[in-house]
């Protein structure tokens, strides 16, 4: 899309609203932006109703040449209905969003695997657990893991597959410069190196509740299948899996710990419907959902059996003295890495020893792997690496 076509884009959909199907119909009426833009304000227009024209003479132009200049500042760049870089998978949806806001590599969006996976906000030890292991298993089958960066499991999903040095692709319910969750500019940074974030909302704009709902037809959209890792009746997650239906996708979730649990009376009703029941990557190959990927080359014996090096390139460090890193770790982190300098210990073991509950060992743990701080060697079992010995000895 040329340049000085984009604040076309940007004024039609500032005046047909974020999200709205109107969009899409204006230029089915007149495919050429520029044509479009006076052909609506043209007082013959036939395919306005009046409500609409009174909003065309609202806005002027100069306002999302204002926009545009702002992303021009911030380093985010726009994608239209009509660009080639545009995810074919979007246009066959109900109501497609005709522009897209990101930060990353588009890339990605043709990705043979994507997988969507969602969850609550607040979810159960047992979520926790098997999100962290599920999706690096995911990740590291080959899945590009596609999900909200919300708190709590959209969180971890993410985290997972920077872990296993895979790309993610986040998209969001508010504006790239929207710092929410609060706190997660890091984690967004490692997504934008290594994955993509997109959204249809305009910079600015705040995480407000009826942002989600829209954007979780994009959410299935992207994606050939969704997974559902812990859902209650009334849960967003529910929206995204009703979308996903709705365009002939898969849906997978997760066994539930207690099925008369409310927290997972979500799931229980997917499973009930039809919903697949996924317990490892081979389910989705088996579904024949995902191709079955090609076999990777075989490790050297010295090799096998051994995590990723968190200090790839995929994952810089950051360029601070150690002295200066050390302080960037909050006390619980600080607590979580004396508790573990020693020895390998699980996760259960940890919460003894810091009086922490599960969930905040769950997430701190995620971050310092991120980080480099430790590293899983089996099963719930973590242990320090060589950068806490250098930087403990300093």
């Amino acid at each position: 899309m040329q340049e000085s076509m984009l604040e076309y884009w940007l004024w039609l959909v500032m005046t047909m609203g974020v999200g709205s199907a109107e969009s899409k119909i204006a230029i089915q009426n007149c495919p050429d932006i520029q044509k479009l833009y006076h052909l609506m304000h043209d007082p013959s227009c036939t395919f306005l109703n009046p409500a609409q024209k009174k909003r065309v003479g609202r806005i002027p132009l100069e306002q999302a040449e204002s926009i545009l200049h702002y992303c021009e500042k911030m380093q985010f760049r726009l994608m239209t209905y009509y660009d080639s870089n545009y995810p074919e998978q979007l246009r066959t949806i109900y109501n497609p969003p005709v522009l897209l806001f990101y930060q990353g590599d588009p890339n990605y969006f043709q990705s043979e695997h994507l997988l969507t996976v969602v969850g609550t906000r607040h979810p159960s030890d047992y979520s926790i657990r098997t999100a962290q292991q599920l999706c690096r298993e995911l990740a590291a089958a080959g899945c590009t893991l596609v999900s909200g960066c919300a708190v709590g499991l959209d969180t971890i999903v993410h985290q997972s597959a920077i872990i296993e040095q895979k790309p993610t692709v986040a998209v969001l319910g508010c504006g790239l410069d929207c710092n929410y969750p609060r706190g997660s500019r890091p984690l967004k940074e490692k997504i934008i190196e290594n994955g993509l974030i997109i959204t249809e909302f305009f910079p600015g704009t705040p995480p407000y509740g009826s942002n989600f709902p829209v954007r979780n037809r994009i959410l299935a959209g992207l994606s050939q299948a969704v997974l559902i890792i812990e859902a209650g009746k009334e849960s967003g997650c529910m929206i995204t899996a009703d979308h996903a239906c709705e365009q002939g996708k898969s849906v997978y979730c997760i066994p539930p710990a207690d099925i008369y649990h409310p927290r997972y009376a979500g799931q229980i009703e997917l499973l009930r419907e039809g919903a697949f029941c996924l317990m490892g990557s081979e389910d989705l190959f088996a579904e024949k959902i995902f191709d079955q990927p090609a076999e990777e080359p075989e490790e050297e014996p010295e090799k096998q059996n051994t995590f990723p090096d968190l200090s790839a390139p995929e994952i810089p460090e950051p360029e601070s003295a150690p002295e200066e890193e050390s302080e960037m770790l909050s006390a619980d982190e600080q607590k979580l890495l004396e508790a573990l300098h020693g020895s390998e210990k699980n996760v259960n073991m940890i919460c003894c020893l810091t009086g922490m509950t599960f969930s905040a060992v769950s997430m701190h743990l995620a971050e310092l792997e991120m980080m480099g701080w430790i590293v899983c060697c089996g099963r719930d079992f973590y242990k320090t690496t060589e950068k806490y010995k250098a930087n403990s000895s300093t």
